[in-house]
């Protein structure tokens, strides 16, 4: 079975050799590496090339090996669909440049995707670096094997496994055949592409080990500050997710849900940082989801109130969030 590791570069040279390294030291064999350089502005890719064309340390081995270049700057979301359309693997796994896997993280996603028939979708555990409250975990209920849409549906639209498109083995032919690419020009863009991989998925099977190394400490790509990209990127998703609701049910209700979580998050997150374009992004975000209303009736009393609390001030709002998250599933 063979791996196609997804690496983006922009700007990480601090970082960058450290990541390619955790690839290199890979227990498992087959594993093509792609890295697709974004047109960054420093050395990142100077050092990458050496290090992938002359690998060199304990444990490193010759991977295959494709380097691909954008002739400008177009981002995660592009440079991410640019390693898809490249690879040939059987699995696809996306890696950021600044996080690592630990050296047998392939061997565990692997035997997982083996022992289960190779469902769409294999997930690993997170270790989050320093430690933190970043919602990361894998819900200790869920079963090694998830079988079915509504299933595998759920464990996603109710975040029971992290919405990150890293730390993931995707089965690359799924990927292809629903066309899931990523959405060019957002921020945030595992939300969406997460929701909409929900509505095709069948099958799920979860590695308890942990598989992926998540640096918090990073100047890159997950900063919490808001700009305006990032209050259009929230808006653009919102809509796009509601344009693409399921017509049936339970999977529109796990769909609502999921929308409102993703709205009373970044509420919350203007309010905490006491942005100027809090109220403005809250009466749109209230009338935008205005017409789940009329469907609330179908939800559980805490998504019920969530919607509610949309509607209050913001620290009800955030006791809603709470809520939904630590509610029992």
């Amino acid at each position: 079975m063979k791996i196609s590791v997804i690496i983006p570069v922009y700007n990480t040279a601090p970082y960058i050799e450290r990541c390619l390294y955790s690839v290199l030291r890979q227990s498992y064999d087959n594993i093509e590496i792609i890295l697709v350089d974004d047109h960054g502005t420093d050395n990142s890719m100077v050092l990458a090339t050496r290090l992938l064309e002359t690998p060199s340390g304990e444990n490193a081995r010759p991977r295959s090996l494709q380097i691909l270049h954008h002739s400008e700057n177009r981002g995660l979301s592009a440079a991410r669909n640019t390693g898809l359309d490249a690879a040939t693997g059987d699995y696809i796994f996306f890696l950021d440049s600044d996080d690592e896997i630990p050296p047998r993280a392939i061997e565990n996603l692997v035997h997982m995707a083996i022992l289960y028939s190779h469902p769409h979708l294999v997930c690993g555990s997170v270790d989050v670096r320093p430690e933190s409250k970043t919602a990361l975990r894998i819900n200790e209920k869920m079963p090694a094997y998830i079988e079915g849409n509504l299933a595998s549906s759920s464990a996603i639209l109710r975040r029971d496994i992290p919405i990150m498109a890293c730390n993931k083995l995707v089965d690359r032919q799924f990927l292809m055949s629903h066309k899931l690419y990523f959405k060019e020009g957002l921020i945030h863009e595992d939300n969406l592409w997460s929701y909409q991989m929900a509505g095709s998925i069948h099958n799920i099977a979860i590695a308890r080990q942990i598989t992926y190394i998540y640096h918090l400490n990073k100047q890159g790509l997950t900063l919490e500050r808001i700009t305006p990209q990032r209050l259009e990127s929230i808006k653009i998703i919102l809509i796009l997710q509601i344009e693409n609701l399921s017509k049936v049910r339970p999977l529109r209700t796990l769909q609502q849900a999921y929308i409102l979580f993703t709205a009373a998050w970044f509420i919350d997150l203007l309010h905490e940082q006491t942005h100027p374009e809090f109220y403005k992004m809250q009466q749109w975000i209230r009338t935008t989801l205005r017409p789940f209303n009329r469907e609330i009736r179908y939800h559980t009393l805490t998504n019920h109130l969530l919607y509610r609390a949309l509607y209050l001030p913001p620290v009800v709002l955030r006791a809603g969030r709470n809520l939904r998250g630590s509610a029992p599933h």
